[in-house]
């Protein structure tokens, strides 16, 4: 009896034991000049040496973004640097998210365990002298 008692208890310890940490959600908004972008997306460069991630991108659609909703959910908490890319949300034969409303800026940010929201404001000196970029080839 000690035994089966012993091998289910060693059982249940490798089991539950996963060096993976859970994906954190992050969701929130995207301002610039006080109003949600109508397309963009956010990049989530990962601080190797402490999260340990990869590279995520998230989508921004009317001001709002979820990593719930993204194909592959949720991203490793940790440090990591955002960086924020806006459209006018037009599409146009080259332009997939229209074009550029604003330089892309990035900011660092600590994803946190769990869920969290998080608001980003792009400042409005991003607009200033706008370099476009083409978002597709179709």
């Amino acid at each position: 009896m000690n035994r089966i008692l012993l091998f289910s208890t060693l059982l249940m310890l490798v089991l539950g034991c996963d060096s993976t940490p859970r994906p954190a959600q992050i969701s929130g908004s995207v301002t610039f000049k006080g109003k949600p972008i109508p397309a963009g997306n956010l990049t989530f460069t990962p601080d190797v040496e402490t999260s340990g991630g990869k590279l995520k991108m998230l989508t921004v659609k009317d001001g709002r973004f979820d990593s719930s909703k993204e194909q592959d959910p949720g991203l490793p908490p940790g440090k990591y640097k955002v960086t924020i890319a806006g459209y006018d949300g037009v599409q146009i034969r080259m332009f997939y998210q229209g074009k550029q409303i604003f330089n892309a800026v990035s900011e660092d940010f600590v994803v946190p365990d769990g869920t969290t929201t998080k608001d980003f404001s792009v400042p409005d000196s991003a607009g200033q002298n706008v370099k476009v970029f083409e978002t597709a080839d179709f």
